[in-house]
């Protein structure tokens, strides 16, 4: 184990950063603030619930360790971009948490009819429903696609490409079918990943 954190030392920091921004997230959903923003609005309204997409929703944690492992081990030169977009996104999401403290009021009363509800019931158990604008679920799943479709090794492939952009927004969809973000969220999210990829654009030509 040594030898190999030492040959692939990013993993090291990636790992310290993500315990780092865990502490900080749980830190902030147990934390009571005295007022709170909604983020519901008229849209969601007309936003169905649909369990399925709890499918989608659930390969985001894949889509984002693969992605973070392709960069380590295949494509290291698009790694800086990829943490630079990711962390500095997550980063300024759990700031906006804190000063902004927010939440939404659109989950459903689970009936447990079929395995994805019953999924979605334990997701809603362990994961409230503050701390949601920006929407971390939209934010990483379209900056890991960018980073991705910038590499070189991926980019000629077309259908790869096709699939990514695809699983992407399928993720993104999912975090309203299932009632975790309001639209507003993903609104947010999608800002703040044109303000990231402007700024490293310009600064660091990512």
């Amino acid at each position: 184990m040594k030898a190999f954190l030492e040959k692939y030392t990013s993993i090291k920091y990636i790992i310290i950063f993500f315990i780092i921004y865990m502490i900080g997230f749980i830190s902030l959903e147990n934390w009571t603030s005295p007022y709170m923003i909604i983020t519901d609005s008229w849209i969601d309204k007309y936003i169905p619930f649909n369990e399925y997409f709890v499918i989608p929703y659930l390969f985001w944690f894949v889509f984002i360790a693969l992605g973070f492992a392709y960069f380590v081990f295949i494509d290291q030169v698009g790694l800086k971009r990829t943490c630079f977009y990711l962390f500095l996104g997550m980063s300024i999401s759990l700031f906006i948490y804190f000063i902004l403290p927010n939440g939404q009021n659109l989950r459903v009363d689970i009936q447990h009819e079929n395995l994805f509800q019953d999924i979605i019931a334990f997701i809603y158990s362990i994961d409230s429903s503050t701390n949601v604008c920006p929407s971390i679920h939209v934010y990483n799943s379209l900056m890991m696609m960018i980073s991705l479709l910038k590499s070189d090794k991926i980019k000629i492939h077309r259908i790869l490409s096709i699939g990514i952009i695809g699983l992407a927004f399928l993720i993104c969809l999912s975090t309203v079918m299932i009632k975790q973000h309001a639209f507003i969220d993903v609104i947010v999210a999608m800002i703040l990943v044109i303000i990231i990829y402007v700024i490293g654009n310009r600064k660091y030509g990512y």
